[in-house]
């Protein structure tokens, strides 16, 4: 990368990192004041309507975002068009919504969830008023704005919430945090992107827009129905309170996850997308793109596993910890997904959405039977095919980055085994070293420490050279 692309790529990445990490950790420090005021059938209520909010907003964006991000020659025209058709669409939704609850409710035997739906899906229609904004910064790469808007909407509907649920709000201490969340992250990113919707709307715009977005609404619509069935399945099928814990344990395995996949993926799609013909210089940059999100993720999602149990009880109580299990099940599937996103992003880049969606068609019936088949077993055996589906599909994602940049499957694995190595040996050593520690506080202390300790000192002995970049960061900082 030039250096002006390269600094920008830096400057993007801090700003989302830190906008991701401030406001996962407000999520999470809310999460646990939230989780011992409230009861996991107040989460499962939420968990159950998940599938159906997400379907409604990957309706509302329908492939734009993506779509304005990769267009070279993008007009205010084509924004203009963007915008009107996703506030239209927001509103026939909710609408929609509005008149299913009853039936909704009836699906699950919980009357509460009329009421509910009806007013959680209002914030479909504030985040409809907010997709080409946002799409603007990231083409702009300005994730200032995006990250002090995300973070005030965190804050604040996370103080809203608390105050709600310790005044006995219960559910809707969750369904008023989300809706002032939109509220919030709406209004700041009307008042300060400078961006305002023209009288404008073009069909041609829209036709050009839609070719490329439509694949990937299929594809979306596809994975999203795929990663919110197994909330409706359980909900189904299981009771609230079990809905609760899942939740709970795919929110901790997801955080350090999401964190590190939005923080990549999200930052140099549109620097990516900038050098599409330069295939050289493509192959280059998405070879250190691979190795370098999952340095600290794998270490993080393994020190997870081995230090579930005491972590649960100490942040959110002993009443969370059948939680457990699933939290350590999901985390294994949670080493793939990163890599599966940065394959798919060389098909965005490409604009090969056709592509896209012909993997997902490929990909998901075969996560749908895995789910299905699973299902009589429990709740635990669903989570571990949910995980071997996220190998399944990095593998499925490789076939095209093999016949693009003759990067596969197996290159790709090379890179990662030294990190995946290091990680191991670091959890066996915090598993062993913990193993007659019986204090909650005490053994996740001790578990971080030893942790990061014999992590660096295998970084350090087998010079690892994302390691060496950060201490040559480091010291270059502490030099100034």
């Amino acid at each position: 990368m030039s250096n002006s692309l390269k600094s920008k790529s830096m400057k993007g990445m801090a700003w989302t990192g830190a906008s991701r990490l401030t406001t996962k950790v407000v999520q999470f420090l809310v999460g646990i004041v939230l989780a011992r005021l409230l009861m996991p059938e107040d989460y499962g209520i939420i968990g159950m309507l998940a599938i159906f909010i997400a379907i409604a907003q990957t309706f509302i964006d329908s492939g734009f975002a993506s779509a304005l991000i990769q267009k070279k020659d993008r007009t205010e025209t084509d924004y203009s068009t963007v915008f009107y058709f996703n506030f239209v669409i927001s509103l026939f939704l909710y609408g929609l919504f509005y008149v299913s609850a009853p039936w909704i409710a009836d699906f699950y035997s919980m009357p509460v969830l009329t009421d509910v739906i009806r007013v959680v899906t209002l914030a479909l229609i504030i985040n409809g008023l907010t997709i080409v904004q946002t799409a603007k910064l990231t083409i702009d790469l300005n994730f200032r704005l995006q990250a002090i808007a995300s973070v005030m909407s965190v804050v604040l509907s996370g103080t809203i919430a608390i105050i709600l649920a310790y005044k006995g709000w219960g559910v809707w201490a969750l369904v008023f945090q989300g809706l002032f969340s939109a509220v919030v992250r709406a209004a700041i990113l009307w008042t300060f992107s400078r961006w305002k919707p023209k009288r404008a709307f073009s069909y041609s715009s829209f036709q050009r827009l839609f070719s490329f977005g439509s694949k990937l609404l299929c594809s979306g619509m596809i994975n999203t129905i795929y990663e919110n069935l197994y909330t409706l399945v359980i909900g189904k099928t299981f009771s609230a309170a079990e809905v609760g814990f899942f939740n709970r344990g795919d929110h901790f395995a997801q955080l350090p996850t999401q964190t590190v996949q939005e923080m990549v993926v999200k930052v140099n799609y549109p620097i990516l997308s900038s050098m599409q013909d330069d295939d050289a210089k493509l192959v280059t940059t998405y070879q250190k793109l691979l190795t370098a999100p999952v340095f600290l993720l794998y270490p993080l999602l393994v020190g997870l596993i081995v230090l579930a149990a005491p972590l649960v009880e100490f942040l959110i109580g002993a009443k969370w910890l059948p939680c457990v299990p699933i939290l350590q099940i999901i985390c294994v599937g949670c080493m793939f997904d990163p890599l599966t996103h940065i394959n798919l992003n060389l098909l965005y880049v490409k604009g090969r959405s056709d592509l896209v969606l012909r993997l997902e068609l490929i990909k998901k019936p075969i996560g749908f039977f895995i789910l299905f088949v699973s299902i009589p077993f429990g709740i635990l055996w669903m989570c571990a095919g949910r995980s071997l589906y996220s190998f399944i599909a990095f593998v499925f994602n490789c076939y095209y980055t093999k016949k693009m940049l003759d990067y596969g499957f197996y290159a790709q694995m090379r890179a990662l085994f030294p990190i995946i190595v290091r990680s191991l040996l670091m959890g066996v050593a915090v598993f062993v070293i913990t193993l007659y520690v019986t204090d909650v506080l005490a053994k996740l202390l001790i578990g971080i420490l030893v942790g990061s300790l014999v992590y660096a000192i295998l970084c350090y002995l087998m010079k690892d050279k994302t390691y060496m970049d950060i201490m040559q960061l480091v010291q270059k900082r502490l030099s100034r």
